[in-house]
């Protein structure tokens, strides 16, 4: 089952609330371009690549948002991959009821102490390890 949750991203002009989805074979929270102009995020000028669902390999910059609130939980300066989504992805997106310009990845999960749970398809709260 897909995992969905409701996030809401701050930055420096708006704010934006969403369900998005949360996929766990992504290590950054991805934010379309578009938006991230809207919302005013602040880019730190790293530059990588990144592959889509749809196997195509796009450009992404690093950006931060100023806080994300993701099930209550509140990350200040969350850093995000910034990238035009390809449409064929939006697509896809939009079949499965999410919204078609953010998706939750890894490392917000993990500053949340958030896991996805495939059985019910919501995010539930994990617990923090010291070794």
């Amino acid at each position: 089952m897909l995992v969905k949750s409701k996030i809401i991203l701050i930055g420096l002009n708006i704010k934006y609330e969403c369900i998005a989805l949360v996929d766990s074979g992504t290590r950054m929270s991805i934010v379309d371009k578009d938006l991230a102009n809207k919302l005013g995020l602040e880019y730190t000028g790293r530059k990588f690549k990144i592959i889509s669902f749809s196997e195509h390999e796009v450009e992404a910059m690093e950006a931060i948002v100023k806080e994300i609130i993701l099930e209550n939980v509140s990350l200040k300066y969350a850093v995000v991959a910034v990238t035009n989504i390809p449409s064929k992805v939006k697509n896809i997106l939009k079949t499965h009821g999410v919204d078609e310009n953010v998706i939750i990845g890894l490392l917000t999960l993990e500053r949340a102490n958030l896991i996805p749970d495939t059985a019910t398809g919501k995010l539930k709260k994990a617990p923090a390890f010291i070794l």
